[in-house]
């Protein structure tokens, strides 16, 4: 009775109070501890807040419960990635458990296998059923979850230690139980199976995050300081635990147990991880829980810190956004919506900030400077500052920068400066930034305005322009999406593109809040956009009819004059010093000299083409560096680069030429070996993971990497024979590091 007083009482004084609530199933154990002690050693009062933890019944949907009380928080696992991908508007604000304890154990001698569960009894909770590494793991053995005899209520520790059945239970709690009791049980732990994914995860929704954003902070610290204090001082947290809320009557040495069991679950920077998040959209995609993937981001919390005035604007104003869908890949049409790079920052940008915005489309980019400059729309998401702009609006700063290269036909040789199009005919886009550029800076180009860069390039292809000129990847995508085959990138001109965002100039305030929120964008954000949007094919500077003409060209100069010889040697070398550039912009990982992540994609495609067509063996190497994270926390980025730039070296001198090595993002690499068995694979594995282990990295020790191995098999494409390795590279992971898995 007492309790219901005190839901009715926090209801009433809700806006003055924020209510915790927590699985009453572990309520009382150490899965909680953090909670308890930030509210019992004063974290949360001296952050100004009023916390009470109440437990939620099995009855209760908590996601509507966070939902319909704007100050509730509450711990849910990694089914929350489900329901936000559902459009749930949850806002998750930290991981607490970095891993899941949550698995499947059998009191039933008859269940030795996963596969022996599918006509048996199964006790789990609603929740579990959308758990994505419950699922994944009963899925990958072909258990039809639908038709599982499923109990979806709860059981308590007496059913646990005398009924024969299966349990949802978790490792670091009621395994405790049975262990003392000696019961014989079989215990399928996801991790085990390759599905590894976040455990106890601290939410809330987007409304308190929007409307309460210092709350919000103050409560996620205040936490923390809870947690952290709860593992220094376990002896205490026990005794803190059993004094004020041991309602289930636990003893001193099963907390203790769960304690140290739990320690090694608990997240280290209480951050999540954008691969690890990628992972388990992928997962729900694949086993088609969620129809179509969105980006999680949207869901994961990333506070910035904005002033009174900023918070104001933002709150009082719609803003008014305006974009063609012509320049692909930042503004481009796909299934009736707007979407690409600039898309996306600005959907990051907007999420950040909380903005009311929509998009309007307009063809015209004539138009939309128009609409800007007379305030009918208020800004436009992929720009670049120019005088005139300047006199009506504002910029924030560059969220991107490209250079602008030129195209032309393939007969056309590399061209070195912008010199070479004297009196030439070039097609741009009318009002674009290079239209200008090139008005003002060569005046003796002749210039043919188009709608866009494609018309600008279609002129280019049937002859009626000699070239055309935008920024990297805007031609590279255009080229390649509409097979102008005839055209290649054969120039590079002296300008860099930053593209902004443009604000009517009254609206000023907005920039500063913008400018944040970029800044807030991370490297793996940045790195998963482009990764979705630039695929770079371009042809290189010469074909053989030209190499041939030009040394007939050079014979005959060489006889001419030694002085012309010098200067067509240091013209040469010049050009094949842009070539390299190109290149490296489209296919070469900056920091590591290896293939990036689009040129290994691109030859895993082909590689497996090529196997499955000649039916020859084909084996992947997928690793990473083990605790990399520590290394820069330690040591710093610089020695985090010089650990990833050395690695590389390692491993290209101990490849063949014909394999391809590249960066598949962050400390993540992948090898492709053409005509090369598993077993060989296998091989060569052991002989990359001991040349690293005993490399001394300068000051930096103790590097060592973890491997995953395949091959291909009958019907593989990209996505599966990578979601293989990359489990296998996982499941090393989870064997304890420094090690090689297969298949």
């Amino acid at each position: 009775m007492y309790k219901v007083i005190l839901f009715l009482l926090l209801s009433i004084f809700s806006y003055a109070s924020q209510i915790i609530y927590l699985q009453p199933k572990w309520k009382d154990s150490f899965q909680f501890a953090g909670f308890y002690m930030a509210k019992q050693k004063g974290f949360y009062k001296k952050a100004g807040l009023n916390v009470h933890i109440l437990e939620y019944k099995d009855n209760t949907n908590i996601i509507n419960k966070v939902l319909d009380n704007n100050n509730t928080y509450a711990v849910a696992g990694s089914e929350l990635f489900y329901w936000a991908l559902k459009g749930k508007k949850i806002e998750l604000l930290m991981p607490i458990l970095k891993r899941s304890p949550l698995a499947l154990l059998s009191t039933n001698p008859s269940v030795k296998t996963l596969k022996d569960i599918q006509n048996k009894h199964v006790l789990i909770g609603k929740n579990a059923l959308k758990n994505p590494s419950i699922v994944a793991m009963l899925k990958s053995k072909g258990i039809d979850i639908d038709k599982l005899n499923i109990a979806q209520s709860r059981y308590s520790i007496k059913d646990l230690l005398t009924k024969k059945e299966i349990f949802a239970i978790y490792t670091t709690d009621e395994l405790y139980y049975v262990k003392k009791k000696k019961i014989k049980y079989h215990l399928f732990n996801p991790s085990s199976f390759g599905f590894d994914f976040y455990g106890d995860i601290l939410f809330t929704s987007q409304n308190e995050v929007k409307n309460h954003p210092k709350r919000v902070k103050a409560f996620i610290k205040a936490t923390k300081e809870g947690w952290v204090y709860a593992f220094k001082h376990i002896n205490e947290t026990i005794n803190t635990i059993l004094k004020y809320y041991n309602t289930q009557h636990l003893t001193y040495d099963k907390l203790k147990n769960e304690a140290y069991l739990l320690k090694p679950y608990m997240s280290e920077n209480f951050k999540f991880n954008n691969k690890k998040i990628e992972r388990i959209e992928d997962i729900y995609v694949f086993l088609n829980m969620i129809s179509n993937k969105l980006d999680i981001s949207n869901y994961i919390y990333n506070p910035l810190e904005l002033t009174k005035k900023e918070r104001l604007f933002i709150k009082s104003h719609i803003i008014k956004c305006i974009s063609t869908p012509t320049w692909a890949p930042f503004n481009t049409m796909k299934n009736g919506k707007l979407v690409g790079i600039a898309i996306d920052y600005w959907s990051l940008i907007k999420k950040r900030l909380h903005l009311k915005s929509k998009c309007t489309i307009d063809n015209s980019w004539s138009n939309i400077l128009y609409r800007i400059k007379h305030k009918t729309a208020d800004l436009t998401i992929s720009t670049t500052i120019t005088p005139k702009r300047e006199k009506y609006a504002v910029f924030s700063k560059p969220y991107s920068s490209f250079p602008i290269v030129i195209a032309t036909r393939n007969n056309i040789g590399f061209i070195s400066n912008m010199d070479f199009l004297k009196n030439k005919t070039v097609a741009v886009g009318k009002n674009y930034t290079i239209e200008k550029l090139i008005r003002k800076n060569y005046p003796s180009i002749k210039i043919i305005e188009t709608k866009d860069t494609n018309m600008a390039l279609k002129l280019v292809r049937d002859g009626r322009a000699f070239a055309t000129a935008d920024i990297l990847p805007v031609i590279a995508y255009n080229i390649n999406k509409y097979d102008f085959s005839n055209l290649k990138i054969a120039g590079r001109t002296p300008w860099k593109f930053s593209i902004r965002i443009m604000v009517r100039k009254d609206y000023k305030e907005l920039i500063p809040a913008i400018n944040k929120a970029i800044n807030s964008i991370t490297d793996e954000e940045k790195a998963k956009i482009y990764d979705s949007w630039i695929s770079v094919h371009y042809q290189k500077g010469y074909t053989k009819n030209t190499i041939l003409n030009i040394f007939i060209i050079s014979i005959i100069i060489i006889l001419i004059t030694l002085t012309w010889i010098y200067y067509l040697q240091k013209e040469i070398a010049k050009r094949k010093k842009l070539e390299k550039e190109l290149e490296k912009l489209a296919t070469i990982d900056k920091l590591t000299s290896i293939y990036n992540r689009y040129k290994t994609d691109l030859s895993l495609h082909s590689q497996i083409e090529i196997s499955k067509r000649y039916k020859r063996p084909l084996s992947l190497i997928f690793f990473d560096i083990d605790f990399f994270k520590k290394v820069n926390d330690s040591y710093g980025h610089k020695a985090g680069d010089m650990v990833l730039s050395k690695l590389c070296e390692i491993v290209s001198r101990s490849v063949r030429k014909s394999d391809i090595f590249g960066r598949w993002g962050g400390e993540e690499f992948l090898i492709i070996l053409p005509e090369t068995t598993e077993d060989e694979a296998i091989s060569l594995a052991e002989k990359l993971r001991q040349k690293i282990e005993k490399y001394t990295f300068d000051k930096v020790k103790n590097i060592t990497c973890s491997f995953g191995v395949t091959n291909y098999k009958n019907g593989d494409n990209s996505e599966t024979i990578m979601m293989r390795v990359d489990k296998q590279l996982y499941k090393a992971k989870q064997n304890g590091r420094n090690r090689i898995e297969f298949v």
